[in-house]
């Protein structure tokens, strides 16, 4: 089912020139039960946003949609994902059609929903440390012993490989990645670093988290011999660095977020231009959103950016980017994501 999905998406893609999205950012939610010092969603509550019986017909209706026009995959975001009750009921109804799925989570309730989780083609657990004091210090909860419990159950029900551990990086936690690559090469599991980067999300904001000159040259030359000592089982994007150091999105990288990857909020609605500013929303169907005029107009603009793009450096309109700004990054990052080099 999922291979013959995946092949007639691919074919919509090619007879529409590849101007199709081709990913969804589903935020099931944007409570969390956690407080990570350089993330902006620690506060439990805030965001009342799990949704009514009516947001989850639409949630369904708009994964009909997703598969109409061949998005190859949707992931499932937050927040964290999993205080939406509904998020298994959503992740197996994108399985059953064939939809790649993914899913970041704390991990803190992946046993609660193994059923669920194990359906996901990547489960991705945050884990920066498997030293307990430092892991509190940056999560703001001392959760480690019972995620790492959460996560053996969850594994019996997975794939070797098909589970990855995402660590946030900066020189505070750069040391204690070694231990963390051997606990991913005992267990079968991918580990992607990625350094600790600011969220611009329109209006809230927190201290500078990012790292600066030698700070950058000195992580990633940790990554590189990281991956070098565990080939099978640490990926990152090598070319993230000298986009980091660059600044982020700009002129010569700019985020295709608009294009490519569309943000779903908890209700339904499309967000445009991406899931950190919205400058456009709608719950109109899919085709009728993409043919608008507001909407062409942000994609049209994609390439020049707004003022709130400045700086920005986060991960997943990067990948989409790199896919699209050029042909042989596109082959790098693939083959960055299949640890080939």
């Amino acid at each position: 089912m999922k291979y013959s999905y995946l092949a007639k998406s691919a074919f919509k893609q090619l007879i529409s020139g590849f101007k199709l999205p081709y990913m969804v950012m589903f935020e099931t939610t944007l409570m969390c039960n956690m407080f990570c010092e350089y993330c902006i969603f620690g506060e439990e509550g805030k965001f009342n946003d799990l949704g009514t019986r009516a947001a989850r017909e639409r949630i369904f209706r708009r994964i009909d949609e997703f598969c109409e026009i061949g998005l190859f995959a949707l992931s499932f975001s937050g927040g964290e994902p999993l205080l939406n009750p509904n998020t298994c009921d959503y992740i197996a109804y994108a399985a059953d059609k064939g939809m790649w799925t993914s899913m970041p989570t704390n991990g803190l309730l992946i046993k609660k929903y193994a059923e669920g989780v194990a359906r996901l083609d990547m489960l991705e657990v945050s884990i920066d440390s498997l030293n307990q004091q430092r892991f509190a210090k940056r999560r703001g909860l001392d959760g480690l012993p019972r995620i790492l419990e959460n996560l053996e159950f969850v594994l019996k029900k997975r794939k070797p490989f098909a589970t990855q551990i995402n660590a946030a990086v900066n020189l505070e936690n750069l040391d204690d990645l070694p231990e963390l690559a051997e606990f991913c090469r005992e267990h079968d599991l991918v580990l992607h670093p990625e350094a600790v980067h600011n969220v611009m999300r329109q209006g809230e904001l927190l201290p500078d988290s990012e790292l600066h000159g030698a700070e950058i040259d000195r992580v990633e030359r940790a990554l590189r011999e990281l991956r070098a000592a565990f080939p099978k089982n640490v990926r990152f994007y090598s070319h993230y660095y000298e986009f980091y150091r660059n600044g982020g999105f700009g002129a010569k990288f700019p985020c295709r977020h608009p294009s490519k990857l569309i943000s779903m909020k908890p209700d339904g609605a499309l967000h445009f231009p991406c899931a950190f500013a919205t400058l456009y929303q709608s719950q109109a169907p899919l085709r009728e959103i993409f043919a608008s005029e507001a909407v062409q107009k942000i994609i049209a603009q994609e390439a020049t950016l707004w003022d709130f793009c400045t700086g920005c450096k986060i991960g997943c309109p990067y990948e989409v980017s790199a896919y699209t700004n050029s042909p042989m990054l596109a082959l790098e990052s693939g083959l960055n994501f299949l640890r080939v080099f």
